[in-house]
């Protein structure tokens, strides 16, 4: 069994792998950061959690919503319990929003952050029709097949055996998530003030929406880099230098 701290209201699991600046690994819908650590662990002292609901970490029951606010206040919990502040951040889809929201509430935990493809549509009008049909398809296979075929449905082709599985091993976790994607409300003078050194990362499976999402933020934020290569590892290790 992996260690685990106290959340809010919820047992959190982690490992950590190196040492140097601790570096929180945030994951997004389906609970699993894919991502070569030997590289980061030999700079940093590396961490990654089972956010609440997935893997050994307990949820309230039922499970059946929450919010980027509540999913920042576990992380800055753990990061508390673990002595682990100030820290930098690598967040992945839903996870990046979680970053996100550490660095503007939050800077004086925060080093810097890394936001791989930021699900933020509240800056994005034009996704509205491309989140319209990724309701309607996740809808169409819940009645088809069921809840493992919605999960499907919502992480979409691009989603890993991994990350698939774990998603579906987990799916009062992952619609959670789903339905916390619009929690996050933030203005542009909230961005233009953030201060954290944030760099966003664009990767190849980014949809359309989530590639202008990426040049949009990037032109908001105060102290921010855009990355197309989509090369997380780098970006990690410049935080580092």
């Amino acid at each position: 069994m992996t260690p685990s701290a106290a959340g809010i209201g919820v047992e959190l699991h982690y490992s950590t792998a190196g040492e140097g600046p601790p570096l929180l690994l945030i994951a997004g819908i389906g609970g699993v950061c894919e991502l070569p650590l030997e590289a980061l662990s030999e700079r940093s002292r590396v961490i990654a959690y089972q956010r609440r609901g997935y893997g050994a970490s307990s949820a309230p029951d039922p499970y059946a919503a929450t919010t980027v606010t509540e999913q920042s206040a576990d992380a800055l919990a753990l990061l508390g319990a673990l002595a682990a502040e100030p820290a930098n951040l690598i967040g992945f889809g839903f996870g990046a929003l979680i970053a996100l929201d550490l660095a503007l509430r939050q800077p004086s935990v925060i080093s810097g952050a890394v936001l791989v493809d930021p699900p933020l549509y509240s800056l994005d009008i034009g996704s509205t029709r491309e989140l319209a049909d990724q309701r309607a398809a996740i809808e169409a296979a819940l009645l088809a097949g069921g809840s493992d075929a919605a999960i499907a449905a919502l992480l979409g082709a691009g989603a890993s055996a991994a990350q698939l599985a774990s998603a579906q091993a987990s799916s009062a976790a992952s619609f959670a998530d789903y339905a916390g994607l619009a929690s996050l409300e933030l203005t542009h003078r909230e961005l233009r003030e953030c201060k954290v050194q944030i760099t966003i990362i664009s990767t190849a499976a980014a949809s359309p929406a989530l590639l202008r999402i990426a040049g949009q933020l990037d032109g908001l934020l105060g102290n921010s880099t855009l990355r197309a290569d989509g090369d997380i590892v780098a970006a990690a290790e410049a935080l580092l230098d």
